[in-house]
């Protein structure tokens, strides 16, 4: 309690004398999941109480400071925790989630850190999942690629324009040989979502970082139309060079579709995403996944979520935990055979 107080004291300390405020926010999410999957040979099935399905937990940081003549700086700080263990998401990065400093005014934003790419951004507005990152997704599985955060990384939004928004993020590789752009990023979007209809065009960029690599490239187009209480929503997407790899066939064609229906304190959430290597035979997976939330107030919902995944004869799909480096490794399936699961938790956010 005296703890809390001091806490408290500080932060209103800074609002009175630098006219700045501090926020603590965060994500507590845990659930219960029965997964199927395995090999051919030998089925595995899971049985276990996780962290973040519906959003990833975390505890975050997030400050501004007004500097006047419309002139703003912040900054966010977050960090993702498991819950069902104590542990941090990340063993390498405490603030693994989110790290960066901004300045804001009326000609848009400029932020330096280690941030959410445009990419991710982009996909994430038109997810009808829970979100790109959590359960459901198949931004998530694999199925369709990504790239979540980009450190060392420079970012400029530009403000909303008619409904328009862009934005555009080096990430400076860092690396002593190779080149100048040797592990170095690029990404970018424009997006409109001022009205029923929203569309979106976004890139990444990846550099090689030696002769034995390719630069790995992805773009996105989605887009949404609003009915009423359904959002209906698709994106296609091409992932050239998904490895890396010197002369390796790995060019992916990747498609989504799904909507939401709200009504009342609920939603219902339903994705097909669906990614293939190109010229390669058995290699097209599926992803499937119908999601339910009950919000019990603003902050607090209770959710349900069954998704599959089914991997053809070359390729092999986990439900979850595919890519990002904050989720666990999701049900382990092999090739051909498919990953089904269903989770049951609840969501707060502070």
């Amino acid at each position: 309690m005296c703890v809390a107080l001091g806490v408290q004291a500080l932060l209103a300390c800074g609002v009175a004398n630098a006219q700045s405020g501090v926020t603590m926010y965060g994500v507590a999410d845990m659930f219960v999941e029965y997964g199927r999957a395995g090999t051919q040979s030998a089925p595995v099935t899971m049985k276990r109480v996780q962290s973040g399905a519906a959003n990833a937990s975390r505890l975050g940081l997030r400050g501004t400071e007004d500097l006047g003549d419309g002139l703003a700086a912040g900054f966010v700080l977050e960090s993702g925790l498991l819950l069902d263990t104590g542990n941090q998401a990340s063993g390498s990065a405490f603030w693994n989630r989110q790290s960066y400093v901004s300045l804001s005014s009326s000609w848009g934003a400029v932020s330096a850190g280690r941030q959410y790419s445009p990419l991710l951004v982009q996909q994430d507005t038109f997810d009808p999942s829970f979100n790109t990152t959590g359960y459901g997704s198949p931004y998530n599985s694999g199925v369709m690629r990504t790239v979540s955060r980009v450190n060392n990384s420079v970012l400029y939004r530009t403000p909303v324009l008619g409904g328009v928004t862009a934005s555009l993020m080096a990430g400076l590789g860092e690396t002593a040989a190779g080149g100048a752009r040797a592990g170095s990023t690029l990404s970018g979007s424009v997006k409109y979502t001022g009205g029923p209809v929203g569309a979106g065009l976004a890139f990444l960029q990846v550099y090689k970082t030696g002769a034995t690599q390719e630069d790995k490239s992805i773009w996105n187009l989605s887009g949404s139309y609003k009915i009423g209480q359904v959002q209906l929503v698709a994106a296609v997407q091409g992932t050239k060079n998904d490895s890396q790899a010197l002369n390796t066939q790995d060019d992916r064609s990747e498609l989504m579709m799904g909507g939401t229906y709200s009504f009342g304190v609920s939603e219902l959430r339903a994705v097909y995403g669906q990614g293939k290597v190109k010229g390669v035979a058995d290699t097209t997976a599926r992803h499937y996944s119908l999601g339910y939330i009950y919000n019990l107030s603003k902050r607090t919902a209770l959710y349900a979520v069954a998704q599959s995944v089914d991997n053809p004869d070359n390729l092999a799909y986990r439900t979850t935990g595919f890519t990002f480096d904050a989720i666990d490794g999701g049900v382990p399936a092999g090739a051909g055979v498919n990953a089904r699961a269903l989770a049951v938790g609840i969501r707060h956010r502070f």
